[in-house]
């Protein structure tokens, strides 16, 4: 299976190569199109197997995630303004946040499981859509959904390496949003930013920074005996 895996993906690098647009001038490889850009990191990342992302998520927070790239499993250490840390883990099989030390009504229990589609637990449906944000700022397939459009591309050095700067007109909720995506000569993101109008106030901008390609990372989810529930309200 996995040798089945390496050949398709060296057979939808090359058919990229074919419809990507050409090069750029230092002989970087381009795309002119959202769909052509995100399947090359899709295949590049998913090469890697692994990857840290350094999240500022404006109002959600900052933190910072390891995540696999064959399943976007990923854990996840966010905290909002000055508060502590909390741990997020997801995986297939769901969606944990740990209570902090010294705030779980079981010391032993520390966990607990969300469900973002749970309508009966407005606080656990908020926790859950704020893990959801956080995994998908980090997916490049999510930052360039379908109806996004690139409209620049430009070569640009971030902390001294080489890539190409695009620019894409995307929705966010509803809201005309600009992406501004960093991309280097392997297919691999280097950063991304996010600008989302806000009416009535100043657009928000979200950042993501991607490190450590290729690196193992530790996603552990708790076992059933750690899992405690939310009040029912």
């Amino acid at each position: 299976m996995r040798a089945h895996r390496v050949v398709l993906a060296a057979l939808a690098a090359a058919s990229l190569s074919a419809c990507s647009g050409g090069s750029s001038s230092s002989g970087m490889r381009t795309f002119d199109s959202p769909q052509a850009l995100a399947e090359a990191n899709r295949v590049a990342a998913e090469g890697k197997q692994s990857v840290t992302v350094d999240l500022d998520l404006a109002t959600n927070g900052k933190g910072s995630c390891g995540l696999r790239t064959a399943d976007y499993s990923a854990a996840c250490e966010i905290s909002v303004a000055d508060a502590e840390k909390v741990a997020y883990v997801m995986v297939p099989d769901g969606i944990f946040v740990r209570i902090p030390d010294g705030q779980a009504p079981q010391p032993d229990k520390p966990w607990l499981k969300l469900d973002p589609a749970d309508t009966r637990n407005p606080l656990g449906q908020a926790m859950a859509d704020v893990a959801v944000h956080i995994r998908d700022s980090a997916d490049i397939r999510k930052a360039l959904p379908e109806g996004a459009r690139l409209v620049e591309k430009a070569e640009e050095a971030v902390d001294g390496r080489q890539t190409v700067r695009y620019t894409a007109h995307v929705t966010v909720n509803g809201q005309a949003s600009v992406l501004k995506l960093w991309v280097d000569d392997a297919d691999l993101p280097v950063k991304t930013e996010l600008r989302t109008p806000v009416p009535d106030g100043e657009p928000v901008t979200t950042t993501a920074v991607f490190r450590d390609w290729g690196k193992p990372v530790t996603i552990t989810p708790p076992s059933p005996d750690q899992l405690t529930s939310l009040p029912t309200p």
